[in-house]
This record gives C-alpha cells, structure tokens and sequence, in this order.
C-alpha cells in the first residue's frame, strides 16, 4: 500500500530530545520534518508558564557542559544556529544543607575535592578516587554507548565486553559510597543532588550517577531569556528545512505494516470526539517515553513485544513544584544565585521513602532555586521549589478535569504549600515575608500537561536493572521507529538532547555519531575563527 509521504522523518514530541533529533536531522540531512506536540505550548520540560506578573520554567534549573567547547554547548550552538545563549551560574552555584553544616559547590573540580578534603582529611584517598571514577566514568560511558551501534551479536558481546570492565558503574551509588568511604555526613554530601536524576542511592545505578555529576563539575549554566528559549531558537532550524512543528496534536497511534513504522495518527489534544488524522514519513521517532510508545501508542499487536515487561519493571517517581513570585530579590535575605539541596538528615532513603508517600504530614527535604537570579533577563523575582511526591497520593482526583477539581485537592495542596513554607523559613527566616504569590502543581498536573506515566519525570527509573533492558535505548524491534529523549540514554535537559544525537546518529549508519559531532565541531570552529580572525 502506497501512503503520501509529505514528511522524510515524523517526531512524537517536541521536548528537549524530540526537538533536538527533529533540528539535527533538518541540519545535518537536510529533511523535513514533522514534530507533533501535544500540548499547547513547545519545549515539554523547557516550556515555561505565567501568572499574574510572574514567570517560571517548568522543568530546567539548571545544565552542565556548557562551557566554551564542551559538548553541551557544541549541541546548543548547532541545533539553534547560535542563537541561543547561555549565562553561568554564579558561584557556588550549588550548596548543600544539613543540620550541623553547609556546603558549597564552586565551579572547579580542582577546588571542589580540594574542600571536601579539607573538610574531611581522613577521606582523603576514597574522594580523590571518587574524583579518578568520575573522569574514568566519561570514557567508559562513551565506549558503552559506541558500541550500541554495532549490529546484533556484535554489539552484545562488545558491550558485554565494556560492561565486564565498568562494574564500579553498574552498582548501586549506596554501594559505591559504602565501599569508599566512612563519614555518613561525606556520603550524604556526594550524594546531595541525587533529585537530579530522580532515585535516592540505595537504588539509582552509580553510572546514572556519575553522568549526571561530571557533567556539573564545571558549573551549571542557565538560558538567557529562560527555558522557552530553546525551543523558540530550535525551530526555525527545522523551519529553513521545510519541516514545522505543530501543538495540540495527540498522536493515538504509530503505522506500522510488516513490522515497519510508516507513520502516525493524531487528533486535537484531550478532544476524543476530534477527527483522526494519519500523517507518513519513512522514519519516527517518538520523544513520549519507553513506557508510553510501547503500551499506548504501538499497535495492539505490537505492544506485547515489550509492553508486559515495561508494565512489570519499577515505576519512575513524580515531583511537587511550588512556584513562588516574590516581593524583592532573594538577595535581600542573603541569597546569591545558584541552587539549595536542603535536607534534614543524612539518610536520604529513609527521607525519601517518609516524604514521598506523606507529603501532607511533613516535609524533610527540598531543592530550592531562583530562576530570576539566574536570568539577566528576569523582570520579576521568583523562586521554584521541588518536592519529590508519590502520583498515588492524588489518585483520588485523577478522573477529574485538570482546573475543575474539588474543594479538597485544593485544600491538600495549599496544606503542602505551607508546609514548604514553613520548611524554608525555617532555614531561611524571612523567606516567607519575601512571596507574594505561590502556585502548587501536582503530579496530577505533570501527568496532564506532559502526557507521561504518572508524572514521572525522568521516564524509565535509573535502577541497577535499567541497564539490561532491551526496550532501553534509541533502538525499537519495529524497523524506522527511534526513541529519543530520556529514555534513550539519560536524564535531565542534557540527558535527552543526547538521546536526540544518539537517535540521529542512529539512523545515519555505523559512523553517524562521529561524523555528527565533528558537523558540529566544524561549525563552532568555523563561527569561531569569524569572531576571531587570524591576524
């Protein structure tokens, strides 16, 4: 059967890896391509929102390895044509709370093992390791992902091979700490940001880990104008091409004839009346999850491939975001920029396991951050605050319209709201004097607006065992079906974008990651000897 192709490539999702692969493929392949949204605005967790005369991002606080030549810039700069820039986040750029100490984090590895040797001389050789495995960590991580290019046996029995030399990574981080060092205060502390990547130590892999915290030992960086900006300057990249991005579109179905995906259906977003409209392409690529392509959106007689076994495996976690506008700058009450993990204890699995499940009854630790500080743009003061939060705490409203619930949703989340208040006051006095204006989303509204599982923010939960699934990974059973996005390497802004060049490189052969990125390298050597011309 014969379908009109309007389209070279069909993305499900405009979030960061959706939209990343989408301007990759535009640029590099000179295709065009559709990318279908379904919500109302681009971006997914790089979206932003307003109220009265307040603004906040959803989802970004902050991104690593976006310094000059690093490869998170190199990524930025070529699917935005340049465009989109990027402000560092004042040092410390991160500070950890606890009940004796404070800690903060500088944007130079050097002085930061420096510190925490200094403030924790008898842990001297364990934190110089820890150091020694972040840097081995990035090396091993490139081999693993290079040989998921390698076809069929091949590539399982490289990979076993890289696996069998990288077991420091495929342990639980609880283990690795527990393994290198003694001071409960130390292995808190290192593993302080464990938010980021959404599992306490006793069950993230120490891999997930290590990613996440090499990429930040450089600093964190911020978009200028806020996070909307990287889809405002992504598109029209996929614009010059002939491609356009369309919002509001819930995609209900991917083709598939013969084992081959040759398309989508859509229709308008939370309208099951709307008429269904069937779009092809030679290639998808879906930026909605493992969890979602593989039980919702593949055909029935598709789904049992991995369906049953994504249903069975853990369940990623959701989060409480408070958006506060505020009176006067943070600084006014001594703040600086950056970001504030603030716990009440050294144990965060058992916090973790209190918070998650009784948020009504006490809260024992938060993220706290300020985008307006962060921003040179910013022409109001705000502050975002995140929880982590069981979806089943909300179950109760989850079949009632998103803005049309009871009296008693509301009531519970201004209950949580001012026990978030209360919380950081108590740290910080005179933060509650400082909002004006607070607004709680719940794992309800995450759910709604980012048509995840549950609102799980990170997809497919970085346990032990995530590395060892089949339905992981840019690679589908179905031919010219991709993932992108979190689930198809890892977590946060940088996460999924590298999902993004990983599902563009795999569909340009063998050699299409290097000879992506050094497209890339071209290009920012070339801009930078037109800002700098030889003499």
């Amino acid at each position: 059967m014969s379908h009109l192709q309007q389209y070279d490539a069909i993305v499900i999702g405009s979030g960061i890896g959706g939209l990343t692969v989408a301007a990759i493929l535009s640029k590099f392949n000179h295709q065009k391509v559709l990318v279908l949204e379904q919500h109302f605005i681009l971006g997914g967790f790089t979206q932003e929102f307003k109220r009265q005369n307040f603004q906040w991002d959803v989802g970004l606080h902050y991104v690593g390895d976006m310094g000059e030549g690093e490869s998170g810039r190199l990524i930025s700069d070529y699917i935005t044509d340049g465009r989109l820039k990027w402000a560092k986040i004042p040092d410390p750029f991160e500070t950890s709370v606890y009940p004796d100490f404070t800690f903060e984090v500088y944007s130079d590895p050097n002085r930061y093992q420096a510190d925490l040797i200094q403030k924790f001389p008898e842990e001297k050789a364990g934190i110089v390791r820890y150091f020694a495995d972040l840097r081995w960590f990035g090396r091993w991580h490139g081999l693993r992902q290079a040989t998921g290019f390698l076809p069929g046996r091949l590539g399982a029995i490289a990979q076993s091979l890289v696996n069998s030399f990288g077991k420091t990574f495929l342990q639980t981080t609880k283990d690795y700490l527990d393994q290198h060092f003694r001071n409960p205060q130390l292995k808190a502390l290192l593993a302080s940001a464990w938010g980021t990547y959404g599992l306490p130590p006793s069950e993230s892999i120490f891999s997930i880990h290590a990613l996440v915290m090499s990429s930040y030992l450089k600093g964190g960086w911020y978009p200028v104008g806020g996070a909307q900006e990287i889809a405002k300057q992504i598109l029209p990249v996929i614009e010059q091409a002939g491609g356009q991005a369309i919002i509001q579109r819930q995609v209900t179905e991917i083709i598939v004839e013969n084992g081959v995906a040759i398309g989508v259906k859509a229709r308008k977003t939370h309208d099951p009346d709307a008429a269904i409209k069937a779009y092809y392409a030679p290639v998808v690529f879906s930026d909605a999850g493992a969890f979602n392509t593989y039980t919702k959106l593949l055909p029935i007689g598709e789904r049992t491939i991995y369906g049953n076994a994504i249903q069975r495996f853990p369940k990623g976690h959701s989060v409480l975001l408070l958006f506060l506008g505020l009176k006067a700058s943070p600084q006014t009450i001594g703040f600086q920029g950056g970001h504030h993990w603030v716990y009440s204890s050294y144990d965060h699995d058992t916090a973790w396991q209190l918070q998650r499940v009784l948020p009504e009854q006490g809260i024992n630790s938060c993220f706290l951050s300020f985008p307006s500080l962060n921003d040179p743009t910013a022409q109001s003061h705000t502050a975002e605050v995140m929880v982590y939060a069981d979806y089943e705490c909300f179950t109760q409203w989850q079949e009632q319209p998103w803005r049309k619930r009871d009296a008693d949703y509301y009531a519970l989340k201004d209950r949580i709201t001012q026990r978030i208040v209360d919380f950081l006051e108590g740290h910080y006095p005179g933060f509650k004097d400082l909002i004006e204006f607070a607004d709680l989303s719940t794992p309800l509204t995450i759910a709604y607006f980012d048509a995840s599982d549950r609102g799980a923010i990170y997809g497919i939960p970085f346990v032990p065992d995530r590395l060892q699934q089949p339905w992981v990974g840019v690679k589908t059973p179905i031919q010219n079906l991709y993932l992108t996005g979190a689930d198809a390497l890892g977590p946060g802004i940088m996460g999924a974008a590298f999902g993004g060049v990983m599902a563009a490189a795999a569909v340009n052969g063998g050699s299409g990651f290097p000879r992506i990125m050094a497209a890339m390298r071209q290009e920012a050597a070339q801009k930078q000897a037109h800002t700098f011309p030889l003499r």
